[in-house]
């Protein structure tokens, strides 16, 4: 289609050709006015949707007539099973393509964390512990990409991740397949170990896999909030476990060396005056005050004056005491008369269900948090996210929920 290559060729002069081909998905088929883009995975939907979807207003054919755009994520191929036997299926977190070794911001405290991680260690475990934002996930991400280039078969999965495959393994009784499946990989890579707290089923079974895999000589890396000897309700054999090859503790980078990466990472002009104005106006969280800026400045190079227009919702949230993602699921469970861990937990019934779907649509429409972040957050796809945030909002449109008031003021 002639106006889909013009508008691709427009994009290319104003975002480079890497950026191009990296982000902007495959075009599949169109007619004189659908165009079918086919993307390879959920990050690739995850920033059409938000930096090309709105350049694509007023996108029409030669009569002037508006072309829409479809896009769906490349098909997966199905498991074959036995007819009536449920197969156990393991699927790795999704990485963040962004999150690499290269990218991390190093400071002298972490250098030695960085090489290590670059390096294949002669310690293990690896054990990475630091407060939130940190940059714990973004490391282990990072070590994941590493060895896959390599060609090893690497794991990575979050703690809660890893529970939900114990669970599914002993729901369908195939503990046996799970076993096999962990334990024949060349690397496995655990992120925030310390939500292993109070589950014995899980803690047994990741006993036993770290034995198996440190036998045979395989890496783990691991990371937690605390060191091993701080955590909560961890098996004191597992915590010697941990401490069999080097914890190091993460110090976080200054937070102007993560906007000045963050604002070159996302193409965005980053003056000295509007970055110290983000850290004045949201000590907090300046992070996300610099994401929303630059999805929604749509490129342009700003003032500080015109940042405060773009952001006027997140500065008024910040007077009154800035809205969480942990506010939110707070606020939402007590509404509905059940627990936060419901909310972030697995149970599928209406009861608990319908809550979680609010709480991920109130992430969405007052945090403008992106659509995989509130996916990692809620341990959901981007998909089921994507839809449970339409499923709400088009409830409160039709006058068939409520919108929770004190939130929304």
């Amino acid at each position: 289609m002639k106006e889909w290559k013009e508008f691709l060729n427009r994009l290319e002069s104003e975002l480079g050709e890497d950026i191009l081909q990296k982000w902007v998905p495959r075009c599949t088929h169109f007619d004189a006015a659908n165009v079918y883009l086919e993307a390879t995975d959920s990050f690739q939907i995850t920033w059409f949707e938000e930096h090309i979807r709105p350049k694509l207003k007023g996108f029409v054919n030669q009569n002037q007539r508006p072309i829409r755009v479809h896009l769906a994520q490349k098909a997966l191929p199905k498991p074959q099973k036995i007819e009536g036997t449920p197969v156990f299926t393991i699927r790795e977190d999704e990485l963040d393509p962004d999150k690499t070794l290269e990218r991390f911001i190093t400071t002298d405290e972490n250098r030695i964390i960085y090489t290590l991680l670059k390096e294949t260690s002669p310690f293990n475990p690896l054990y990475l512990y630091g407060p939130k934002g940190s940059g714990k996930t973004h490391l282990l991400m990072g070590a994941a990409h590493a060895f896959k280039k390599e060609g090893k078969t690497v794991f990575f999965v979050s703690a809660q991740t890893f529970t939900d495959h114990v669970v599914q393994a002993i729901r369908l009784a195939q503990m046996r397949e799970f076993r096999s499946i962990y334990r024949d990989i060349d690397i496995l890579i655990v992120d925030d170990v310390h939500l292993f707290s109070k589950r014995n089923a899980t803690q047994e079974e990741f006993f036993h896999t770290f034995n198996s895999l440190h036998t045979l000589g395989r890496p783990i890396l691991l990371s937690a909030n605390a060191s091993p000897t701080l955590l909560n309700n961890i098996e004191p054999r597992l915590i010697s476990r941990f401490e069999w090859g080097i914890s190091l503790e993460l110090v976080q980078s200054p937070m102007t060396n993560i906007l000045e990466s963050k604002a070159d990472l996302w193409h965005f002009s980053l003056p000295e005056v509007l970055k110290q104005w983000l850290l004045d106006s949201f000590p907090q969280d300046p992070i996300l005050a610099l994401s929303a800026l630059a999805f929604r400045s749509n490129g342009q190079i700003l003032t500080v004056k015109t940042a405060e227009l773009l952001l006027k919702d997140l500065l008024e949230n910040e007077k009154k005491g800035a809205l969480t993602f942990e506010k939110i699921v707070k606020t939402v469970a007590a509404q509905y008369g059940i627990t936060s861990e419901d909310i972030l937990g697995k149970s599928q019934i209406q009861t608990i269900a319908l809550p979680r779907q609010i709480a991920m649509y109130y992430c969405r429409e007052k945090l403008k948090l992106p659509y995989q972040k509130i996916g990692a957050l809620f341990h959901k796809d981007h998909s089921t996210v994507m839809s449970s945030t339409k499923l709400i909002q088009k409830k409160i449109e039709e006058k068939a929920l409520d919108p929770l008031e004190f939130i929304s003021k």
